[in-house]
């Protein structure tokens, strides 16, 4: 297929390319255009799970020339969208051709691009087959100053229906309806630069940022923190409990990303400098959402789902009986001497289950992870699977500190969105000691969407 758009095909912009030295550049009035890539980190896992893809122009005497005067205003929306289209396949070009194991992409479209959802996505579909590129490795980026257009739920159902992920670029979390965000439904939410800037500068907005990325959790989306300059902006996103972080702190842009090596030192004396710290005092998730009501932050959906009746809430605390016998089960067996992997039948028998997994008392996986045979359907983004499980660090997350605060309890964590892939993942956790050794934390994680949704 080679579907044009606007009246552009897909060989009409690769008649526009030039190749040199193994990278792909593209042409336009004179102006070359380059693909830079900036890693993305899951930071519990220490790992880059993906790259955000960024233009770079320069004029025939190679000096840049910005995008914002590259694009300029639109006053031709069909060159407009030629240029935005060359810029995206020098994108998808430099990063899939070679077929390299990096994760996903993020692709930032022009808004007046990105609101043609009908025919960019028709490209796309003609780029992507070229390529030979899994549509969900791509993942669209939305402004959020495109939140409210009226022509925005089109464009997205657009891309979902092509397969892409949708992402929200540049979010603002101060004085936010986060309504948008649940409209949306995006796979990740990314926090811009200057949220960041403003919390290491303001100490209530720092306290205000893991509550903003608590509720993001709990809406059913992944958090990325852009703009990481200096350590401790890398500790404030671990402090917060962002799943992702990317800046200039892990590394310059990248011209290409074959030759990538994850930055393992870097990111291991990162998480011992937070251990040394031992982070700020962050209230636990059910202080720190409690507290979002009085905040400027709001979303009526997340209130709405908070108002259960007496007979919700008996309904639900039965519904969870079976997991939290399930968690005890396990600990139960191990204590005796059981090997986990084969202790974790009967609560992976269980409706919605998705996996268990062990943790020492320091937050790091003891054991492979085990999984159910029957496991549900993903509602996203697998991105656990695109990294390395062993070295990863889940300390910050609260079903592993309440579980070490409270021994022998079995907690549970409101629904989240999870790195597997899971939108409406409840978490059970109970912190057991076996013999003398320290204690291990066990835990399973639950697709909470085959119960009826309750707080």
């Amino acid at each position: 297929m080679n579907a044009p758009l606007r009246g552009y095909t897909l060989d009409f912009i690769q008649s526009m390319l030039t190749e040199k030295s193994g990278r792909t550049s593209g042409w336009f009035n004179d102006l070359e255009i380059k693909s830079v890539f900036q890693p993305a980190f899951s930071l519990p896992q220490k790992h880059a799970v993906g790259f955000e893809a960024s233009l770079r122009a320069a004029d025939p005497d190679g000096k840049p020339v910005s995008p914002e005067v590259l694009f300029g205003p639109v006053q031709n929306y069909a060159e407009t969208a030629m240029l935005d289209m060359l810029s995206t396949t020098v994108h998808i070009h430099n990063f899939f051709s070679r077929r390299p194991s990096h994760g996903v992409l993020f692709v930032n479209l022009h808004p007046e691009v990105l609101l043609d959802g009908s025919n960019s996505a028709r490209f796309l579909a003609s780029l992507f087959s070229h390529y030979e590129v899994t549509p969900r490795k791509v993942v669209i980026d939305i402004p959020g100053s495109a939140l409210k257009d009226e022509r925005l739920d089109d464009a997205i159902d657009c891309y979902r229906s092509l397969g892409c992920l949708i992402s929200v670029d540049d979010f603002g979390v101060d004085n936010a309806d986060l309504d948008s965000i649940w409209h949306a439904a995006p796979a990740v939410v990314k926090i811009g630069r200057s949220v960041v800037t403003n919390a290491m500068k303001d100490a209530r907005a720092r306290q205000f940022l893991p509550r903003a990325v608590s509720l993001l959790h709990e809406m059913g989306t992944l958090v990325l923190m852009e703009g990481i300059e200096s350590e401790g902006q890398a500790l404030l996103a671990i402090d917060a409990d962002a799943d992702f972080a990317s800046g200039f702190f892990f590394g310059q842009h990248l011209e290409g990303v074959v030759d990538f090596s994850q930055p393992h030192e870097l990111m291991e004396k990162l998480w011992d400098n937070y251990r040394k710290f031992n982070g700020s005092v962050r209230p636990e998730e059910n202080g720190t959402r409690a507290s979002l009501e009085n905040e400027t932050l709001h979303s009526s959906h997340i209130r709405g789902l908070r108002k259960a009746s007496p007979a919700d809430i008996a309904r639900y605390r039965e519904q969870r009986h079976p997991y939290l016998s399930g968690i005890q089960a396990i600990a139960e067996k191990i204590r005796a001497g059981a090997v986990f992997e084969s202790s974790c039948d009967d609560f992976l028998d269980l409706p919605g289950a998705i996996r268990c997994f062990l943790l020492d008392g320091s937050g790091k996986l003891v054991s492979t992870d085990v999984y159910s045979t029957r496991p549900p359907a993903r509602q996203s983004a697998d991105f656990y699977s695109l990294a390395a499980h062993h070295d990863g660090d889940w300390s910050r997350r609260d079903f592993f500190r309440r579980a070490i605060k409270e021994p022998g309890v079995v907690q549970v964590t409101r629904q989240q969105c999870s790195l597997t892939g899971y939108r409406h993942c409840v978490t059970f956790s109970m912190a057991a000691r076996i013999g003398n050794a320290k204690p291990v934390v066990v835990c399973g994680d639950v697709d909470w969407s085959v119960h009826e949704i309750l707080p």
